[in-house]
């Protein structure tokens, strides 16, 4: 055998025990990392909403999400309770909004629900505002099934629209005299009316 030989076997012994005790240190430490400490926090595996339509009274305690999806026959439950309440005409709502709505009562950590003035709006009844009602816009979000005006009880306007604009999920009014906060699932922005 020649020295070149030797130093050559060598080394590729030495390479191959290295990496070997790499690759069973990645696999260890690798397993050791993917399993969570027993305090760490759990994926959510339902999202709920606890409504109120002031103007029909009717109320939802329901879970609109499961296991990574939405529950169609709720989102249906959820559609009607934001329908149109001068026409009684329901219309499909944008899931983003419920979640949107979700994230704020996770946030406000209220028991209270979430009371709902308006949701969907048929093009009529959003003309009819417009005459009747200050600040409606014309293409209202609210005519697309993207919006919905609230309060809770117990919880200030304010606190609850510094709360809606942190979550930058859409779009966010604040309607300081009437005592309530617009959401809707446009792009993120926000506004003040008095």
């Amino acid at each position: 055998m020649k020295e070149d030989d030797s130093a050559a076997g060598s080394l590729s012994r030495r390479r191959f025990l290295a990496q070997t005790l790499i690759g069973v240190s990645a696999f260890v430490c690798g397993n050791a990392l993917a399993i969570p400490p027993p305090d760490a926090p759990r994926k959510i595996q339902q999202r709920e909403l606890h409504l109120i339509n002031d103007n029909t009274r009717e109320k939802l305690d329901v879970i609109y999400w499961k296991d990574g999806a939405y529950v169609d026959d709720i989102l249906g439950q959820l559609h009607y309770l934001l329908r149109d309440h001068h026409t009684g005409k329901a219309a499909l709502i944008d899931p983003k909004l419920y979640d949107f709505l979700y994230q704020l009562q996770e946030n406000l950590d209220t028991t209270e629900r979430i009371h709902v003035l308006s949701g969907y709006r048929t093009p009529e009844t959003n003309a009819y505002l417009r005459k009747t009602s200050l600040g409606v816009a014309r293409n209202s979000y609210h005519t697309k099934g993207q919006a919905v005006d609230i309060y809770i009880p117990g919880v200030d306007a304010n606190v609850i629209q510094k709360a809606a604009r942190k979550l930058r999920m859409g779009g966010v009014g604040y309607y300081s005299k009437a005592g309530f906060v617009h959401l809707d699932t446009g792009y993120a922005r926000h506004w003040s009316r008095g």
